[in-house]
């Protein structure tokens, strides 16, 4: 059985807007944020019959293919019944269904869908929007698992490169990507695991598959027990397309505009810029080709000329295979083509569902509440033993950001360190500070430099803490415990949730802890999650 211990929510930090989504004190003007579950409105039903059994035959015929549980199937047909409603979440696809909150929302999902089936008496099912349309390949094509010597091993796909292709269009086989030597390194990782194969069938692409099929099969697979239905944006492209027509047409970028504009005066800053942003993505034989704001309506990077509104939703209707939304349109669109209840997020995706209130009236989409997303740290017998000889607590090492030592074992870290992150730091706000500039030849390449300046950033904070890393050990502050308990509960200096997949986990305790992590979970928490999995003999031995 699971322990659950709860911290404070802003145990890893909390940005302002979500601290004040937290509190109840964010303006419902700019997102509804209920905090009681009968604070959510009942849906008004807006799919008519022709539009609900097109999405649950989709949704059916897709998800057939997987052999998936029952509960899978039977709650895709009942969204082609009338008032059954979903809450939605959603996520990129990662390799080995990483990262963890991912499991996480789901599971939130599926809690929020159970207390809103009772509260309304109207069946409300899962739903988890598999991000499939997205070509950031870097983002998606590796998955982190700790080796027997405690660190951080980086298990990749090889022989990918965006070619600005969607992760639906990118199918992984055993020769190009090397399945097999991925299997071959996970099992010498993990083999040893009472529940290793399990693992690994549930989780490692198999050759001939997409890398959004691999992650639809692999979250089915652990959830589908307990309903959730997961959709893939090719299955309902059709529907996407005609909803994302009658936006493109009502010149969306002026009132995304006027909502950052209402974000600002709110004392928040804008997660998205709108004037900058790639609205809507074409897709031909040269990959995603993003269409943002400018001219008389969408330009294309690079253009000259532009297209206004409707001559765009013409081009979407005439083809609607080739077309999806960008982030700050992808919300209304799903929430004009499907019967959602409410949706579960990040800070990340609150941060900018709060621009989109003016769009949404000028569409008539709903005013769908948002749920930030629960957050939690696993940990197993081996971290309490390690966490015992350092008389430290889970919250101590999520404070410490990943670099805790007890007292007295800490050494003056070198001034070399300080500078090289000053010089990361310097770097990103000069390429920043060109913006501007650049934006005025293209909003496109302002995009780009904004991504350049992250990653200098993000190359100089790595060689620093590898440096730091080095330091430790060689002064004995990397002592055996202290990086065990760091590198579990906060790997690579990042929260556990954004570093790990489940792989790891399931390998070694199954798949129960999951379900009894389903009834610990409320829909509507802010606490911190701290999930203690049950000791295996031997840990205290081995740690």
């Amino acid at each position: 059985m699971i322990r659950v211990e709860h911290l404070a929510a802003d145990v890893l930090g909390l940005s302002p807007v979500v601290r004040a989504a937290l509190s109840g004190t964010l303006d419902p003007a700019l997102l509804h944020v209920p905090r009681k579950l009968d604070a959510f409105p009942m849906p008004e039903d807006r799919l008519d019959v022709d539009a609900r059994r097109e999405l649950a035959g989709a949704l059916e015929s897709n998800l057939a293919q997987l052999a998936p549980h029952v509960a899978v199937l039977e709650n895709a047909r009942a969204l082609g019944k009338p008032r059954t409603f979903a809450v939605v979440t959603g996520q990129q696809p990662g390799f080995l269904v990483a990262p963890l909150y991912s499991i996480y929302k789901a599971l939130q999902a599926v809690r929020l869908a159970q207390d809103l089936t009772l509260l309304w008496e109207q069946p409300v099912v899962p739903l988890f929007w598999n991000h499939a349309d997205d070509h950031d390949i870097a983002e998606v094509h590796h998955a982190w698992v700790m080796n027997p010597h405690l660190d951080l091993q980086k298990i990749a796909l090889a022989g990918l490169a965006s070619g600005r292709q969607p992760v639906s269009r990118i199918v992984v086989d055993d020769v190009q990507n090397r399945l097999g030597p991925i299997r071959e390194a996970l099992r010498q990782l993990v083999g040893g695991e009472e529940h290793a194969e399990r693992a690994l069938e549930l989780f490692v692409p198999k050759s001939g598959e997409t890398l959004a099929r691999a992650f639809t099969r692999g979250i089915t697979g652990l959830l589908g027990p307990h309903g959730l239905v997961v959709v893939e944006p090719d299955w309902i492209r059709g529907a996407l397309s005609r909803e994302l027509a009658r936006v493109v047409a009502l010149d969306p970028a002026r009132h995304l505009i006027a909502g950052a504009e209402r974000v600002r005066a709110a004392g928040f800053e804008v997660a998205i810029e709108p004037r900058e942003a790639a609205l809507v993505y074409s897709l031909d034989a040269k990959g995603r080709r993003a269409l943002r704001s400018g001219g008389d309506g969408f330009r294309y990077d690079g253009e000259d000329g532009s297209r206004s509104g409707d001559e765009l939703a013409a081009e979407i209707v005439q083809d609607p295979a080739n077309w999806s939304p960008g982030a700050l349109l992808r919300p209304i669109v799903q929430d004009l083509a499907l019967p959602v209840a409410a949706y579960v997020g990040g800070g990340g995706e609150l941060a900018y569902h709060a621009e989109l209130g003016a769009l949404r009236a000028a569409v008539g989409a709903p005013r769908t509440p948002f749920v930030p997303r629960v957050s939690v740290t696993l940990v197993d017998g081996r971290v309490r033993f390690a966490l015992e000889r350092l008389e430290a607590s889970v919250a101590d090492i999520l404070r410490a950001r990943g670099t805790f030592a007890p007292p007295g074992s800490e050494s003056p870290e070198p001034a070399v360190l300080a500078k090289l992150r000053a010089a990361g730091e310097q770097a990103k706000r000069e390429l920043d500070a060109l913006r501007p500039e650049l934006a005025e030849l293209d909003p496109g390449l302002s995009v780009q430099l904004k991504r350049t300046g992250d990653s200098v950033k993000e190359l100089v904070t790595q060689l620093a803490d590898k440096a730091q890393r080095i330091q430790a050990n060689r002064t004995g502050k990397g002592r055996r415990h202290e990086r065990r308990a760091n590198n579990v509960l906060f790997p690579n200096l990042a929260p556990q949730e954004r570093v790990f997949g489940p792989l790891q986990f399931v390998a070694r305790h199954g798949e129960g802890w999951v379900t009894e992590l389903l009834q610990e979970v409320d829909a509507l928490g802010s606490e911190h999650l701290v999930v203690h999995l049950p000791s295996k003999p031997g840990e205290e031995e081995s740690a």
